[in-house]
């Protein structure tokens, strides 16, 4: 046998042999009120879930059955603040959710990720700049009316 094939094959070995689970079970208790019911309290933040269509539910069931932390996440949620932090915690959303809705993390035990640890070191004040400021205010009526248009899915946990 060619070394290939026999490190080939004790890896097959191994996987076949790891502990899986054919069903996903609920592993952590999300209480969507403390997340505003995963709707932002920020207008331009609920515009960019309006036309991004985030999949909020693949976020929930991250934290529900992977153990993700999110509880970093819950301001972004319930303040009304639209700066470089919030857009920085919106892309990490919006990355998790795709994979998660992919079915990429199974039955991973995500609890030990580490999320919003992108430290801006020196230039940290720029974090919490108004991004809010540069919208033109003649735009807030036509960002209000998709906002009302688009269809936003209520994010509801199963066991």
């Amino acid at each position: 046998m060619k070394p290939v094939t026999l490190i080939v094959s004790a890896l097959a070995a191994v996987a076949a042999a790891a502990p899986t689970s054919a069903s996903t079970e609920k592993r952590g208790i999300v209480d969507l009120n403390a997340f505003n019911n995963f709707g932002f309290a920020n207008q331009d933040l609920q515009y960019l879930l309006a036309i991004n269509g985030f999949n909020l539910q693949a976020f929930a069931q991250l934290a529900s059955f992977n153990n993700l932390n999110i509880g970093g996440f819950q301001n972004l949620f319930v303040n009304n603040a639209f700066d470089v932090n919030a857009l920085l915690q919106l892309q990490q959303i919006a990355l998790l959710s795709q994979l998660g809705g992919l079915g990429l993390f199974g039955n991973f035990d995500l609890s030990t990720l580490q999320l919003n640890v992108f430290d801006l070191g020196l230039i940290n004040g720029i974090g919490g700049f108004n991004i809010g400021s540069l919208i033109d205010q003649s735009l807030i009526p036509q960002i209000q009316a998709i906002i009302q248009q688009t269809q936003i899915n209520a994010v509801i946990l199963k066991e």
